[in-house]
């Protein structure tokens, strides 16, 4: 589910304030019948807002079946953003699974060589993962066939 899907146009901007933003997190998470679930991924950009408040105080009234997995990108300026929100995760005891650095390494799509076009100059996920104690999960390279197929 998306607010995408409820707009007249896939240009139209969405300005909205914390009610109206917490009010349509609310119907997503409680309105919509998603049927049987395996998973139910939220895709938030990593902040500690109200919005993230909202889906964790919706969702526990679910048990405790909800977790996070973090993604990441290799730059500190990701990885900055990303300690915040494995704090904010810690602080609302909402379980992490563990982390996914996203963008790690290119991959030619003639020679199928990899470079780092964003390159980790503080370690990367691997290094926040060691320093707050969390699994790297995996790391996904920028590769053109993933588009592609």
């Amino acid at each position: 589910m998306s607010i995408g899907f409820l707009l007249g146009s896939p240009d139209d901007a969405v300005i909205w304030r914390g009610p109206k933003k917490n009010g349509m997190i609310k119907q997503f998470l409680r309105d919509v019948d998603w049927g049987e679930l395996d998973f139910l991924i939220v895709d938030t950009p990593p902040r500690t807002s109200d919005e993230h408040l909202s889906v964790v105080q919706y969702l526990s009234g679910a048990g405790n079946r909800w977790s996070s997995v973090i993604i990441t990108t290799p730059q500190e300026v990701s990885l900055q953003d990303v300690r915040k929100e494995i704090r904010f995760c810690q602080k609302v005891k909402l379980p992490i699974i563990g982390v996914v650095e996203n963008m790690s390494g290119f991959v030619c799509p003639k020679c199928k060589n990899t470079s780092q076009i964003f390159p980790p100059s503080t370690g990367g996920a691997e290094r926040m993962c060691d320093e707050l104690s969390l699994t790297l999960l995996g790391r996904v390279p920028l590769d053109p066939r993933i588009g592609t197929q």
